[in-house]
């Protein structure tokens, strides 16, 4: 597979008469994107801008998504989801860089999710200065709950495919290809990346071509089907436990080992694999997934992620098991340190293995004091996880875990650690 992905820089978004991309700056035009984000689960929907720096707080955050869309085959953008079912990461796809598009959930719960595009939050999570076109949809009457938030999600990578579709024809900022190559030295290691989702109910999960994972056997994607859509998130009641499809899109592994393949390793591909409640699950799927990295990709050295809180780094202590135990294979495991403030780094492991000895962290529990907002969007509830504000404007003490960004087991953070 080669996949080309050409970068359109945004600096400027704002709302006017006709839609388009002019000088980097992202024109759109509200009504034309409220009528294609309305749903019959939807009593009204309001597409908002904020823009960094601008202390705008954005209470309750659903998903996040890059606006994209696959140049010459746009059917197919999100496929299996809102486009047209077809494997992705071969062709060309454009991407606006500097914008999202933010979901705002006007529900409640289980655990909320929040972002402030203030300075504060801004050297915390790189969310935080970026532009974002925001989707507050409101529920209509008598919808349930995940029938709304269904249409939220799709909602969402409409209007991405849509925003992105303003730069067809235009000369991009940046263009870069991605292939895993053949002619690599022998020498080199192969090295394979296993991620563990997180999926533990309906609307707490993650999709892989529009399909849920809860029920999932490990599965080997190749990285640029990843980058280009194929793995999609709609966790919605613990957001705060896995990323938004927006780092998905911009997975810092797989593109780490990208820049790195044929230099210094040889990138092997990557195992895909959901974590489950129940132990005898637990086993089977890092079991099937430990032989497909070893008997199908080969790899020498695998690095190991996980989404959720406690219970997925027992996959992770299972797998580890496996892949040097059995197989020989070298692993690195990258976790967010989360259980507690008050805990050391010893404290923050829940599994026990003798081949666990290279860990990094990407942060820990660390609580962040934010200004009062000059705008809110969005509904204010009872938080369960300790972040405190006196209104939803005024100022409020976050857990980075809860600040969208703030803390990314995926990577994509400012915060880190090795540890041996």
């Amino acid at each position: 597979m080669k996949l080309e992905r050409l970068y359109f820089d945004i600096e400027n978004v704002k709302f006017g008469e006709e839609p388009c991309i002019d000088h980097h700056t992202l024109i759109l035009e509200r009504s034309a994107l409220e009528q294609l984000a309305q749903d019959s689960a939807f009593a009204r929907v309001q597409i908002d801008i904020a823009a960094p720096g601008s202390d705008t707080r954005m209470l309750n955050v659903g998903d996040m998504t890059q606006p994209t869309v696959r140049l010459g085959a746009s059917e197919t953008t999100f496929p299996g989801l809102t486009g047209k079912m077809e494997t992705v990461g071969d062709g060309r796809t454009a991407l606006l860089r500097g914008v999202v598009v933010t979901e705002i959930v006007e529900v409640n719960v289980d655990i909320s999710s929040y972002l402030q595009l203030s300075d504060v939050a801004a050297q915390i999570t790189e969310l935080a200065a970026m532009w974002h076109v925001t989707i507050d949809a409101y529920k209509a009457p008598g919808v349930e709950k995940y029938d709304y938030l269904s249409a939220l999600n799709l909602a969402s990578k409409r209007i991405a495919k849509y925003i992105a579709d303003l730069a067809v024809g235009l000369n991009p900022d940046e263009q870069e290809t991605l292939e895993l190559r053949h002619e690599i030295p022998d020498d080199l290691p192969r090295v394979a990346y296993l991620a563990n989702v997180f999926c533990h109910r309906p609307y707490t999960e993650s999709l892989i071509y529009g399909a849920s994972m809860l029920e999932s056997l490990p599965t080997i994607l190749h990285p640029n089907e990843i980058l280009d859509g194929a793995l999609t998130n709609r966790d919605y009641d613990n957001a705060t436990n896995a990323d938004p499809t927006f780092v998905w899109q911009n997975h810092p592994i797989i593109l780490e080992l990208y820049r790195r393949h044929g230099k210094d390793l040889n990138f092997a591909g990557v195992v895909v694999n959901n974590v489950h409640h129940e132990l005898s699950c637990k086993e089977r799927n890092a079991t099937m997934a430990c032989a497909l990295i070893n008997n199908n990709l080969n790899a020498d050295a695998v690095i190991i992620t996980k989404e959720g809180g406690g219970h997925p780094q027992v996959d992770i202590g299972i797998a580890t098991d496996i892949l040097e135990g059995k197989y020989g294979i070298k692993t690195a495991i990258l976790m967010v340190e989360m259980l507690s403030a008050k805990n050391d780094s010893y404290g923050q492991v829940l599994f026990q293995s003798e081949y666990a000895d290279a860990m990094v962290s990407a942060g820990c529990a660390a609580f962040v004091t934010l200004p009062p907002a000059k705008k809110t969007i969005g509904m204010m509830e009872q938080d369960n996880r300790g972040n405190t504000a006196q209104s939803a404007s005024g100022e409020m003490v976050i857990n980075h875990r809860a600040l969208k960004g703030g803390q990314s087991q995926l990577g994509y953070t400012k915060y880190g650690s090795l540890k041996f």
